[in-house]
């Protein structure tokens, strides 16, 4: 054959004596248990002898091997040295006729016979669950979104599992590559090619199931089956909803004929359609993350810890995780000539990338209009013709906007968002929610040194406990009042956590300033 499989960063095979040693270390390790009853037991015979013979009971070495091991070479080893005991202890007990000595030959041969017996109900038994269970996480990851390289070991142990493969490798494309992606496989069998090429492999790019043997002259798999001691391979392609190639799964067996049924191979579609289905979707799950990580960093970047006469402090905790990041957000920009900071809280509704989108939108626009120097009222009214042209006819954002003067004067402007905790102007007129035709007021009031706000949202004051019940306000405003703002602000999200535990169902988003005008 003139192309060879493409491989790198493999091992190469091992030598003939290392596999040898190999499968005597695996004949031997953890099953010395049915070895042990047959020393034992022939111990037995040679110190009491005679009339108790037994060398009888050499049987239960096979048939507990046939309990403990999966592998049908340790029940055969375990008959052959329970056999070679008998014959030998036969030879020292000279009160045993040949007629004795041949039954109890037979009775060991029975015995492993129906050890082997056993032994294959039980395998076959315990792959069925396996199988069962590895298509059932297979299924369900479709529905967890686990990560892609999860997925990816997930597909490769229950193709192994489901076929009874020695080995299985699942490849994952790209342009005219296929690069393994996760492999499971016996032990003495040397891991899967790293990478595929399509000129060289052209049957692991088709659109359907393909078989190839070892035994074909003209297979191009035939060189990377020899190297690894494998017969036969079936490419299993994985597709995505379109239809267009994603990977694709190699299952592999000692043996030359994969001796897969109609059904089998029928059957066989339908798991490459799951597969490719979990890996896509895992895939895309992934690919959104990242994105709203991304937007998670703009959305919640961290202000100055002070500026313009104030102490800033800031926290956010998702209710649920990354994929599900909501619309809060806040910001905190410093107005031209030292005339004070801007600030903005917000919940856009609804979660994940599009309420992420919109509240990027809105806080952009905010930058402009506070570096513009506008009043708060004036930001929101801007604002709500953004989320009316931006948003859809259900999107809604309650947002709490202020000034802070560097002579300690607070002036705040709110739609449809509760005014902050501490020493905040006292409520006035609550505007409508952003998108809805807001017209807010504003509010003020003065800070003396050390006084301070802190502005949330909902996933503060809306957490409950198993029994339904919120946290009373007046403690919150205690833990405002009487700590540090950054020690405040750690109490309040730790007050919320221990109250809630399983049960908050919001964001949590809070922005403390504190009047520091003598300087950080």
């Amino acid at each position: 054959m003139s192309e060879q499989i493409e491989e790198r960063d493999e091992a190469p095979p091992a030598a003939p004596q290392a596999r040898l040693g190999a499968a005597v270390r695996t004949m031997t390790r953890g099953w010395a248990l049915p070895y042990l009853v047959v020393l034992v037991v022939a111990a037995a015979d040679l110190v009491v002898g005679g009339d108790l013979s037994m060398v009888a009971f050499l049987v239960l070495g096979p048939l507990l091997a046939s309990r403990l091991s999966t592998d049908r070479r340790q029940v055969l080893a375990a008959g052959t040295v329970a056999f070679v005991a008998g014959v030998l202890l036969g030879e020292f007990n000279r009160d045993l006729t040949t007629g004795q000595q041949a039954l109890r030959l037979l009775l060991i041969g029975v015995g492993t016979l129906i050890a082997l017996i056993n032994q294959g109900a039980l395998r076959r038994e315990q792959s069925a669950l396996e199988r069962a269970a590895d298509t059932v996480a297979l299924a369900a990851s479709l529905v967890a979104g686990v990560e892609p390289e999860e997925a990816y070991r997930l597909l490769a142990r229950s193709a192994r599992s489901l076929y009874e493969a020695d080995a299985a490798a699942v490849y994952r494309r790209d342009a005219d590559q296929l690069l393994l992606a996760a492999d499971d496989r016996h032990g003495l069998i040397p891991p899967m090619p790293g990478w595929l090429g399509r000129t060289n492999v052209p049957d692991a790019f088709a659109s359907g199931p393909v078989e190839a043997t070892v035994r074909s002259a003209t297979a191009p798999e035939a060189t990377m089956l020899a190297a690894r001691g494998l017969g036969s391979v079936l490419w299993l392609p994985l597709l995505d909803p379109a239809g267009r190639q994603t990977g694709v799964i190699a299952l592999a067996w000692r043996r030359p004929d994969p001796r897969l049924s109609a059904e089998a191979l029928g059957a066989s579609r339908q798991f490459a359609d799951l597969g490719g289905r979990a890996i896509s979707g895992s895939e895309r799950v992934r690919a959104q993350t990242e994105i709203l990580e991304r937007v998670q960093a703009l959305l919640l970047s961290t202000p100055p810890a002070w500026a313009q006469g104030y102490r800033i402090g800031v926290r956010y905790q998702s209710a649920s995780g990354l994929a599900q990041i909501g619309g809060d957000f806040y910001d905190v920009v410093e107005v031209e000539d030292g005339k004070g900071l801007a600030f903005i809280l917000a919940d856009a509704r609804g979660k994940g990338l599009e309420a992420s989108s919109l509240a990027s939108v809105l806080k952009g626009a905010f930058r402009s209009l506070a570096g513009e120097g506008a009043s708060p009222a004036r930001v929101l009214g801007r604002l709500d013709r953004v989320v009316a042209r931006e948003g859809g006819d259900e999107d809604f954002v309650t947002a709490l906007a202020g000034r802070a003067h560097p002579d300690g004067r607070i002036v705040l402007a709110t739609a449809g968002h509760p005014f902050p905790l501490g020493a905040a102007p006292r409520p006035g007129e609550v505007g409508a929610p952003l998108g809805l035709g807001t017209r807010a007021a504003e509010a003020q009031a003065t800070l003396c040194a050390g006084q301070r706000l802190v502005c949330y949202t909902d996933g503060l004051v809306e957490a409950r406990n198993q029994a339904g019940e919120f946290i009373d306000r007046a403690a919150f405003e205690q833990v405002v009042h009487v700590e540090p703002l950054d020690a405040a602000l750690d109490h309040l999200v730790a007050m919320v956590n221990d109250h809630s535990v399983d049960y908050r169902a919001d964001d949590l988003a809070l922005l403390g300033l504190e009047y520091a005008p003598a300087g950080p």
